[in-house]
């Protein structure tokens, strides 16, 4: 199949109705909000570049993290867009300072019987940060990221665009057809042989969702991708896959997903490769909570198609009504999907524990501590980092209006 040209006509139709909806609305209509967020401070690590023992580059000095939502909402939808800046400053190390760029892009519309979605990302940042991701990095409950080689000894910057537009369709009170499409492209300044290489991932599924009550519902889904990896012949996937999720009043969601991929090889060949998924987030008295523990199929930037487990996890307790902690844990085990193929299972953990004081209502001091821990299996190079922050954080008071889910 050749994904790519269907994706790219599902995308234009997926944008349409974002056209006609803005053109459609008065001047002055819908109120804009302006959510700002910069964080400044202190950051240190002894083995920034997570490299074996006997080659550790430690670094400390300043950075800085901002962002900035511009968020409206209507009866019938909402859109935001955010653009964020992270710079550090290494005054002993300037080779390794970095100023990276993100953006991130959200609109929905809700109709009668449709619900349309588009959601866009991008980022131009050092590897150090794309191929070492923290336990804060990935997408939601369900949708963990995939691709990073785990490494960064070398200097390079990767480039990271997602486009992912979806609509679904209530066809009865208690069944819904849902349809949506991606398309990934990841490259890097320079490539590297089983590091950093580029690829791009397109990608199209098709569901029916049929409720059970008015709290939980069960997903039947059809999924097919294309992978195109640099160096590499285009190859494609196709599986199938049952959900069940559940969402109640109080914004408590949990899902449970089991499935299986078709992968074609290099070679000719196929592989079967299973994919599963368990998770659940919810806020009870003090306590947030997000624990996702997953297996997927995708693309690496080592050049090779991979089977990961993954598991995330993010605590938020408040101890007092000014002082929270902060937990965090990221944990991936990567093997490669062909048994032939010489990609060297890699084994990825790093987790954090901190405080947030908030001595204002629009300030805070974090002070946090983070440990990361890495190994390619078979090759008995064991690696970790030991870090630290400490910095200050401005972020005015949201009155954030609830969105049209």
């Amino acid at each position: 199949m050749n994904a790519i040209p269907v994706i790219k006509r599902f995308a234009v139709c997926g944008a349409l109705p974002l056209v006609a909806a803005l053109a459609s609305q008065p001047a002055g209509a819908a109120a804009w909000e302006l959510n700002p967020s910069v964080e400044a401070g202190l950051l240190y690590d002894d083995n920034y570049r997570l490299t074996q023992p006997g080659t550790e580059i430690d670094v400390q000095g300043p950075v800085v993290d901002a962002a900035l939502e511009m968020r409206t909402l209507t009866e019938t939808g909402e859109f935001s867009f955010t653009p964020r800046v992270r710079a550090t400053y290494f005054p002993d190390q300037t080779d390794l300072d970095t100023v990276d760029y993100f953006g991130t892009l959200d609109w929905l519309h809700k109709g009668q019987r449709a619900r349309t979605e588009i959601r866009g990302d991008f980022a131009q940042q050092d590897i150090v940060n794309s191929e070492q991701p923290n336990s804060g990095a990935g997408g939601d409950l369900g949708e963990p990221d995939i691709g990073d080689s785990g490494i960064a000894f070398v200097d390079n910057r990767r480039r990271l665009a997602t486009l992912r537009p979806s609509v679904a369709f209530e066809v009865s009170q208690r069944h819904e057809l849902q349809f949506g499409a991606g398309y990934t492209d990841v490259s890097f300044d320079r490539q590297l042989s089983g590091a950093q290489m580029d690829y791009a991932v397109a990608d199209l599924v098709a569901g029916l969702s049929t409720r059970v009550n008015e709290t939980s519902s069960f997903i039947a889904r059809l999924r097919g991708a294309q992978y195109d990896i640099e160096s590499l012949e285009k190859t494609n996937s196709y599986g199938a896959e049952l959900e069940w999720n559940r969402r109640t009043a109080t914004d408590t969601r949990s899902y449970l997903r089991a499935g299986a991929q078709n992968v074609e090889l290099q070679n000719g060949d196929s592989e079967v490769a299973w994919v599963a998924g368990v998770g659940v987030e919810f806020m009870a008295g003090r306590n947030e909570l997000f624990a996702d523990l997953s297996r997927n199929v995708g693309p690496s930037s080592a050049g090779t198609i991979i089977a990961r487990d993954q598991l995330r996890v993010r605590w938020t307790r408040a101890i007092t009504p000014r002082l929270s902690l902060l937990a965090g844990l990221r944990g991936t085990d990567d093997d490669g999907v062909d048994p032939e193929s010489t990609f060297q299972p890699r084994r990825y953990a790093t987790g954090d524990v901190g405080f947030q004081w908030f001595w204002q209502e629009e300030f805070s001091l974090r002070a946090a501590y983070d440990y990361t821990w890495q190994e390619f299996r078979d090759s008995g190079n064991d690696a970790t980092s030991s870090g630290a922050m400490l910095t200050v954080l401005y972020q005015p008071q949201q009155r954030r209006r609830a969105r049209n889910d």
